[in-house]
Formats: C-alpha cells, structure tokens, sequence
C-alpha cells in the first residue's frame, strides 16, 4: 500500500487545530479540589476526559482506568503497541505570559498556550497518526493503544494506576521530546535539603519571616520573594543596584523583595535564572537573624549559580548519558521549617546516592524521597532505527542523531520504549516556560512521521 504520509496529514490539519484547541483550553494543572472522581483535580479529569471523547466520536474503543488514565484503541491483533501521552501541564505565572496561557493563539504560524508541546499537541498528532491510517483502511498485525495519562508532570500516579489493572505494551514510544528520537535516559532523584533550626539570641538588624519560590520541582523557579521584619526603608537602592548588576528585574512591596528570574524544565536548569538564588545571594550580605543567615547561606555556599552540583562534589559526566544536573525547584521558609526541594537527573553510572549520603553540611539534612533508575533501548534496535528512518524520510536530516536527555518521560513505563519527537532539532525549547509554543507546520510534519512510523511497525 502506498500512502502520501505529508498529505494524507495534511487533509486533517482544520480537524486537528480544532480538537486540540479545544483541549488547550482547559486548565489542566494539578489541583487541590482531589477526590475519588478526580484524583489529581478537575482540571487534569476534564483534559483527560475530552481526549478519549475524540476518540468515542470516531468509533474506536476507549477506556477510563481509576479517573487518572485511559486509552483509544484502534487495530487488531495478538501484540500490543503504546502509545503514551499526558494531558496534564505546569502551572503557569500568567504575568510572564504575552497572551493568557490557556486562550490558543496562532502568531507567526507558531500555537501559543501552555501545553501545546509538553504534550498536548504531539499525543493529539499521535492520535491523528493512528487515525489516519485506519480511515485508509490499512491491515492492522498488531493492536495500537494511544495511552493518556493526567499525572506525568507531578508523580507518574496515571500510568502507575493504569499498568496495574491494563495489559502492558511489549513496545512502543512516547511523543513528549524531541526528534529525531530518545533512546536512553537519565536516573532521576528527588531531595530536600532541609534547615537544622538553632536558636537565635543575636541583635540583628533584620529577620526573614519568609522566603517562597518555585511551583513545581521540576521547573526553575522564575519568581521569588522574601519577607523581611525590619525597616527595610534603607534598601531600595542597594536591592536596586544588585539588580541591575545581576541583570534581573525585581521590586519591593511594603516588607517583601521579590526578584523575577527565567524558567526552564527541570532537566536543563542551566537554560533558565534561578530566582530564588539569586535572591538568596541578596540577602546574604545582609545583617539576618541567625537561621534566616543559615538558610541563605548555604545556599548561596553550595546551589547558587551550580546546575552541575559543582560545589558539592556532585558533578558527574560520561560519553553515554552526559552530565548529572540539579534543578533547585521549590525553595520554601518560615520561622518553623525550612527546605529546597531537588529534582537531579544523573547518568547511570554515576552512584549520586552514596555521594549525597557523604555529605555534611552545617545545620542541613538531606533527605531523598525519590530515585528511579536510568532508561534505555540500544540503538541498534529495530525500533529506534525503524522510527529514525521515518523520521529521515520525512525532514532529509541525516546529520541528527538518537540522544539521551535528563527528562524523564512514559517510555520508562514501557518494556521497549523510546521518546520520539516532537521538537525538531534546531527549534527554541519552550517546554515549562512562558510563552511556550508550537509551529503549526511541526504539528502537522508530526502526524506525517508517526504515521509512517506506525505503519511500519504495526501494519502489514
């Protein structure tokens, strides 16, 4: 069977700006309003709910696994291929945004709204994908299973709930990267460093009540704010001129400093500006009260300025999976507890639990809540070469190559699984930022890749 993969792609652009728009709408945060019919908030169930009517309108089999998962499924046969998306998204600092992240925008042939990349725009062009090649009519040897999830972002609950009571995928792909393909990636941990309490008997001329930043672990924190007890009257030009120094941009209301930086994903923190220590590094050189001091302090001392952990000996980097990275997500204080959450992804090889349990720092615990192991498919294998081929078919890039990334994505869910597009090399990464964007034309170049790729694999 011959099939123009472009056109036939193409034919659904009109159909597919439509759903996903509508999809783009909903705000599909993790909430608090959590309940046994909506287990990670109403947002994530309306987006998860309104994908899986897409496919009941089109006549394929759908399921709702637990109110955190389902699938669509189309084809027929013993083997079962995944297909694994989320619907759900970070949250958003609205005054970042030029237009109000979830009203879908076109600019410049660019989709403007929060999640058009990280990922409701490339599992919707999956979808279309598998779509399209049912309505040719094409010979399905193996059952395809477009797998939603509405948890990816904070805790992989979804798939978790799914595989325990679905049937697990022998192979398959997630399109939530970048092409050409992914095919390892890194460990990843979480930790809290956690500030020791003393007590304080020193005169000081100020006292941190508060300091707050970050939304999510995984996203550089772009805002950060400092509440301090003093007369803070005689600071405005020195905040000023650090500011301008550093580059940033910040203000001062009543007794908090606030100091604006730049998100980025949590895997690539040295992409983004780090508010908070850079915040941090402010109120150092200030006359603090002695756990407001401590708290600053090591920061500045050990994290700031350090993606690649750097100060604490953390650093590690191989020809395989690259650099170990730290992203200091979530930074929290108050008079009675103080933390900075950690997100790291690191290469395999590289022990980061027994170099954390070695540390020592004063008035600090570290504490690891979370660790997953390293993911990976060789790249000989036939699916990477398979989908790398269609993928070369269909953009005439010979030069890129399959790479590991230190996002951490469904195709770890799978027993052979890879990332596989959608963010083109060459393309401004978006993903977790303001502004985030997709260009129509990479959607709909999208759909032509999957589909040939899934034709390959699953049709006869």
């Amino acid at each position: 069977m011959t099939i123009d993969f472009k056109l036939e792609a193409l034919k659904q652009k009109e159909e597919l700006l439509t759903d996903l728009f509508e999809l783009l709408k909903i705000r599909s945060i993790l909430g608090d309003d959590i309940t046994e019919e909506t287990p990670v908030g109403s947002g994530p169930k309306e987006a998860l709910e309104l994908f899986l009517s897409f496919g009941e309108r089109d006549g394929y089999k759908t399921k709702i696994v637990d109110n955190i998962a389902g699938h669509i499924e189309i084809g027929k046969g013993d083997d079962l291929f995944g297909i694994l998306g989320h619907v759900d998204v970070v949250p958003v600092n609205e005054s970042e945004w030029t237009t109000p992240p979830f009203s879908p925008e076109i600019r410049d042939g660019k989709i403007f709204a929060r999640g058009v990349l990280d990922d409701k725009g490339p599992t919707l062009a999956a979808y279309y994908a598998v779509k399209l090649l049912d309505k040719l009519g094409v010979e399905w040897k193996k059952r395809v299973r477009v797998i939603i999830g509405s948890d990816e972002e904070t805790g992989f609950r979804c798939v978790k709930s799914y595989f325990a009571k679905e049937e697990q995928p022998s192979i398959g792909f997630t399109p939530d990267a970048m092409f050409p393909l992914i095919y390892g990636e890194k460990a990843h941990a979480n930790f809290r460093y956690n500030l020791k309490f003393v007590e304080d008997s020193q005169e000081n001329d100020y006292k941190l009540v508060k300091l707050n930043a970050g939304l999510v672990k995984n996203m550089v924190p772009s805002e950060a704010k400092a509440e301090l007890e003093g007369d803070i009257s005689n600071l405005s030009v020195k905040f000023n001129d650090f500011l301008e120094a550093e580059k940033l941009s910040g203000e001062i209301k009543n007794n908090t400093l606030i100091v604006y930086g730049k998100a980025a994903h949590g895997s690539t923190p040295q992409l983004g500006e780090n508010a908070a220590t850079k915040l941090a590094e402010f109120l150092y050189n200030l006359s603090l009260d002695v756990n407001g001091k401590n708290y600053v302090k090591f920061i500045v001392e050990n994290i700031a300025n350090d993606p690649f952990g750097e100060k604490l000996n953390l650093n590690y980097k191989d020809d395989e999976m690259g650099e170990a990275t730290y992203n200091y997500g979530i930074f929290s204080y108050d008079v009675n507890s103080a933390l900075v959450e950690t997100d790291s992804r690191y290469p395999a090889k590289f022990n980061l639990l027994y170099k954390l349990k070695s540390i020592s720092i004063e008035n600090i615990d570290i504490d690891v809540y979370s660790n997953k192991e390293a993911h990976y498919v060789p790249k000989e294998d036939q699916l990477v070469q398979t989908l790398l081929k269609s993928y070369r078919n269909h953009t005439g890039d010979y030069t890129s190559e399959p790479k590991v990334i230190g996002g951490g994505t469904y195709a770890r869910c799978l027993k052979k699984g890879v990332a596989f597009g959608v963010l083109l090399p060459g393309r401004e990464d978006t993903m977790h930022q303001a502004d985030e964007y997709m260009f129509v034309d990479d959607l709909i170049l999208s759909v032509a890749i999957f589909a040939e790729s899934i034709y390959e694999l699953c049709c006869k």
